[in-house]
């Protein structure tokens, strides 16, 4: 993998809202008041766009408005105000609906792992983002040279029986929080010298979509932390040399390279 990442960004170049960007291959989230956050694309196995469903909210904004009805007929004593607060609640429901219907995510997934990362910019500045990391993912066709190059070197580690080394040392700059590097350590995740944390604590902060509290107020989101410790377990069962041989094969194909060129 390429050196590690220079830790200052123009914030300009970022989303202005949500603070994400892309310093290729890293997608960078910087929001205001925390340490810039680097993750290395070509961790992952792809990266997608997801939507919130607005079901739900439509649902709950058809019931109020169906309670406002009955309100408005209704006899009993504080029917106006039950009225009032039924036409607000399907108010709010219906504009979580619309707003549901125009927002989109993006996932970054890792074997079983699926990490939702929230972009407020709106769809479509979640598909550039999402559009600029998919090449480096590791389930993407290969269209660029430094991707090839990188998939090649991944096939002659595994020739060499240094799969399990080569894809250890990968993982050791993949996510950083500032300047401190992201690792798991035994039982635990580690992020710089100062912060640990078990990773079942990991794994409920995860659940609950919480961020780990870092010393001096800062935070990582807990599910992106998983995502090396998925590597981690990646790096041991060894790379899918199939699917990597085939992406070779296919670029090359493409491009008109050969395996010796």
């Amino acid at each position: 993998m390429a050196a590690q990442p220079q830790t200052q960004i123009d914030r300009a170049r970022l989303l202005p809202r949500s603070g994400i960007g892309v310093d290729a291959p890293w997608l960078v989230i910087a929001p205001t008041g925390n340490p810039i956050i680097r993750l290395d694309a070509r961790l992952l196995d792809r990266v997608e766009l997801i939507g919130r469903s607005p079901t739900a909210p439509l649902i709950a904004s058809g019931l109020a408005t169906a309670g406002v009805a009955a309100a408005a007929f209704s006899v009993v004593p504080g029917g106006v105000f039950a009225c009032a607060g039924l036409a607000y609640l399907a108010h709010e429901r219906f504009s979580e609906a619309r707003r549901r219907a125009r927002s989109r995510d993006l996932l970054l997934a890792l074997g079983d792992l699926e990490v939702a990362l929230h972009v407020a910019d709106g769809p479509e500045a979640a598909k550039g983002i999402a559009d600029q990391l998919a090449p480096y993912t590791r389930d993407a066709p290969i269209t660029r040279p430094e991707v090839y190059e990188d998939a090649k070197r991944r096939v002659r580690a595994q020739a060499e029986g240094r799969g399990e080394a080569s894809a250890r040392r990968e993982i050791e700059h993949a996510l950083l929080v500032g300047t401190e590097v992201v690792y798991k350590h035994g039982d635990y995740l580690q992020v710089g010298p100062h912060s640990a944390f078990r990773l079942s604590e990991v794994r409920e902060y995860a659940l609950r979509g919480a961020n780990l509290p870092l010393t001096g107020g800062r935070l990582l989101q807990a599910a992106m932390g998983l995502l090396v410790v998925a590597a981690e377990e990646r790096a041991s069962a060894g790379e899918d040399l199939g699917l990597l041989s085939k992406r070779i094969a296919d670029y090359e194909a493409w491009s008109g390279h050969t395996a010796g060129r």
